[in-house]
């Protein structure tokens, strides 16, 4: 697992091109190639299974047609992008083995496993369905000569299929492209303090702002195309964890893994603006679960939240300086409120997607397993604490 994250902060930035974490300028934390649509033709078995799994679902026959694949080794895997696209498909084909038909499955068998296992450790990422594939990497560009928009897109991999799930994924790309902008700038920010930099700082912390708004406006865009009942019953069941005692690989030598389903907290942007404003988490209810998430995050990004935090707190050089240049104060506050902001939407739209078809708020329990009511509101509370007086 991942370290906990410290906060011991470095007295200048380490953060400096957003290449060395494989940050796109435009598209941010998505890749700056399109994902790798097909594997070669050794993979066609996992390609095979991938393009029915709505219909193998849907007639019971996924177990057995998984079961039934050959056994495929990952030396034949060119590229990155082959890569991620072996781990969207190997991921999805777990999680409906264990989800697609009656009762959870505990094992799962070594045609999936075997190569799901070992290709996660090489990825240094949780063999399970997780943002950095169903979101990240499972999209293509439906005119190839168009610029990637929320208007030039479609999903490359789902479970059930239709316009609700496919939104569910592709609105989430939209997340991550509206808050693309804001990666440069918590960096801006970061170098602006360390140079005393007043005028450059404020400018940074007034775009990080305006970045969260668009944050907030793609966010809620979800329910434009996904409906609250179809989330619900159709897509959230199989981005579920595994729980206790855990799911066995057959054919890997450790004990069954106990890993989070799907979750908003493996997104790797709202995680940096915490970190590059300087928002702590330290409540049993959010510190731990945050700092888990990030074992599903792709390593670069993973490594960018680190260098973050490790660099110069913006709030503290802000708190130092607010006397004599209020507008700093001024500047840093709009920005966490934007996130507060950001937090409290989240909450909502939540609830609507799952509390309401809960039968108590003690029940409640989002896919990456948290007791989501209260992370989220703590979350929020832990951001509102960081605006300065």
């Amino acid at each position: 697992m991942i370290p906990e994250t410290t906060h011991t902060r470095a007295p200048g930035p380490r953060v400096a091109s957003p290449g060395e974490y494989a940050i796109d300028v435009s598209r941010g934390f998505v890749p700056a190639e399109d994902p790798v649509d097909a594997l070669p033709a050794y993979y066609r078995p996992w390609e095979q299974v991938g393009r029915n799994i709505a219909a193998l679902i849907m007639t019971g026959r996924i177990r057995p047609e998984i079961e039934s694949m050959p056994a495929l080794a990952l030396d034949r895997l060119e590229s990155c992008g082959e890569q991620e696209r072996a781990m969207l498909l190997l991921s999805c084909l777990a999680n409906a083995y264990v989800w697609g038909h009656g009762t959870p499955a505990r094992t799962l068998p070594a045609p999936v496993a075997r190569p799901l296992h070992d290709l996660a450790q090489l990825l240094d990422r949780a063999p399970i369905v997780a943002h950095a594939s169903i979101v990240l990497n499972n999209w293509r560009r439906i005119d190839e000569t168009e610029p990637l928009s929320m208007s030039n897109i479609d999903t490359q991999l789902t479970f059930l299929g239709g316009v609700d799930e496919k939104w569910f994924y592709l609105a989430t790309v939209g997340v991550e492209l509206a808050g693309a902008d804001g990666l440069p700038l918590l960096m801006q920010a970061q170098h602006a303090a360390a140079a005393e930099d007043h005028t450059g700082l404020i400018e940074a912390l007034l775009g990080v702002r305006k970045v969260l708004g668009r944050v907030v406006d793609a966010f809620l865009n979800v329910e434009r195309w996904c409906d609250h009942y179809v989330f619900y019953h159709r897509i959230r069941p199989f981005l579920m964890g595994w729980s206790a005692p855990g799911l066995r690989f057959e054919g890997v030598d450790r004990e069954p893994l106990v890993l989070a389903g799907g979750s908003a907290a493996q997104s790797s942007l709202i995680q940096a603006f915490d970190a590059g404003l300087d928002i702590q988490h330290r409540d049993e209810l959010t510190a731990g679960f945050l700092t888990g998430m990030r074992a599903y995050m792709p390593g670069p990004h993973r490594r960018f939240l680190e260098d973050l935090e490790a660099g110069p707190s913006v709030r503290d050089f802000v708190a130092r300086h607010r006397g004599t240049r209020p507008q700093l104060a001024e500047a840093y506050n709009a920005a966490v409120d934007g996130l507060a902001q950001l937090r409290s939407q989240h909450i909502g739209i939540t609830g609507r997607y799952i509390k309401r078809f809960e039968h108590g708020e003690e029940t409640a329990k989002g896919t990456g397993g948290s007791d989501f009511i209260g992370f989220l509101k703590r979350s929020r509370e832990e951001t509102v604490e960081r605006l300065l007086p």
